[in-house]
């Protein structure tokens, strides 16, 4: 029999030998992971299937996959090879949410260009819903450097910030700027952050390498506001159909376009420090002077305060959130041509503004997708 002693003097040697074997477990996986990701825009491994009902999404059919890979991102992960890999940043038109991983503007141009051209190019998104050259540029700074070396950034912007000057009205902040303070709550707001774990060991190698063991063979499922089938669209939809009042004459945006050229500014001058190509793309969208009573019936965006939750809100017309958006892509145009290495590409004026590109204000249907492609895919070989 052992004395109490012993066996405490065993149980002892018993901890300190796990507590050596977990230490220098973490000191080698920090040697051959020496830049553990920190920072994702989406749940690294989030795999879901959607079913869009398409009396909702025109152009929409069949079920859809939604696959985020290891490294947080949608498409192929980036290998260590000398493969030409770009990261397409953007909001929910990048992010092509109802549409299969297959059918996505830029996998459909990562095929088009091995097919037609045989040129071997990688893309990826973390384009997310609502996000604007504000989020744009806290993703560009601190996600890109993650991925090791790439080449370069592709970022189709503008609407979105268009859409958050006109929705808050008011309210909206007209001497918007990046101060560290600011940085740090945009970090801590869109990223799914290791820095935000406050326990100890939750930040070590170790655990984020058994997490990430989990993750790949337990796929995470999707967690979101949008359903499967976009019924939530019916009700947006009525939303509008029932506004308060049509808004046809825009506010001044003066400071609102200042604004986004400060945030081009950066994302610019952050490319430059990384060393990575820009491509700057503007955005089309479904608005015309004169529109058809079905193409008004799919519209839900372009209100004034909570209108996605909130009946009877103020929004703007079909031809004033045109104008507004020509005068953000006119901005845009202005930047590209005053710096040099931007490759900047026109999209509002080649395509169609119809149901064969959108299935409501602004979003890419399965042929939309495709034209997209198309038209960014001949000027990358130009």
């Amino acid at each position: 029999m052992f004395s109490a002693k012993e066996i405490s003097k065993k149980a002892g040697l018993v901890i300190a030998s796990i507590l050596l074997s977990l230490f220098i477990a973490e000191v080698i996986l920090r040697l051959i992971y020496p830049q553990q990701a920190k920072y994702f825009a989406w749940q690294p491994n989030l795999q879901h299937t959607f079913r869009p009902d398409s009396s909702v999404f025109y152009g929409v059919n069949g079920a859809k996959q939604f696959s985020i890979n290891s490294q947080g991102f949608r498409g192929n992960e980036f290998k260590k090879d000398s493969l030409p890999k770009y990261l397409c940043i953007g909001g929910s038109t990048t992010e092509c949410l109802y549409l299969d991983d297959n059918e996505t503007w830029y996998q459909q141009m990562q095929l088009l260009l091995a097919t037609r051209f045989s040129l071997l190019i990688s893309f990826g998104s973390i384009g997310k819903s609502g996000c604007t050259t504000r989020e744009n540029y806290i993703q560009l700074k601190y996600f890109v450097p993650q991925l090791g070396k790439i080449d370069g950034v592709i970022l189709m912007v503008g609407l979105n910030d268009m859409m958050k000057r006109l929705s808050r009205d008011t309210l909206f902040e007209n001497d918007f700027r990046f101060t560290q303070q600011v940085e740090d709550s945009f970090v801590n707001t869109i990223f799914l952050s290791n820095n935000k774990e406050e326990v100890w060991w939750r930040k070590t190698n170790l655990f984020q390498y058994v997490q990430r063991a989990f993750q790949r063979t337990n796929k995470v499922e999707w967690q979101n506001v949008q359903d499967d089938e976009g019924k939530i669209y019916k009700e947006w939809r009525q939303n509008r159909q029932q506004a308060s009042v049509i808004i046809d004459t825009l506010p001044d945006l003066s400071a609102a376009l200042n604004e986004y050229e400060r945030n081009l500014r950066l994302i610019y001058a952050e490319a430059e420090k990384q060393d990575i190509r820009l491509v700057l793309i503007n955005q089309s969208a479904l608005y015309k002077d004169t529109m058809t009573a079905y193409e008004n019936s799919l519209l839900w965006m372009g209100g004034v305060g909570n209108f996605q939750s909130e009946p009877n809100q103020a929004y703007y017309s079909a031809k004033a959130l045109r104008q507004a958006l020509e005068l953000y892509n006119q901005r845009l145009q202005k930047f590209c041509a005053a710096n040099p290495y931007i490759k900047y590409i026109d999209l509002a004026t080649q395509l169609p503004r119809d149901t064969s590109v959108f299935y409501d204000d602004c979003h890419f249907n399965e042929s939309g997708a495709r034209k997209v492609a198309g038209i960014i895919s001949e000027q990358i070989i130009r």
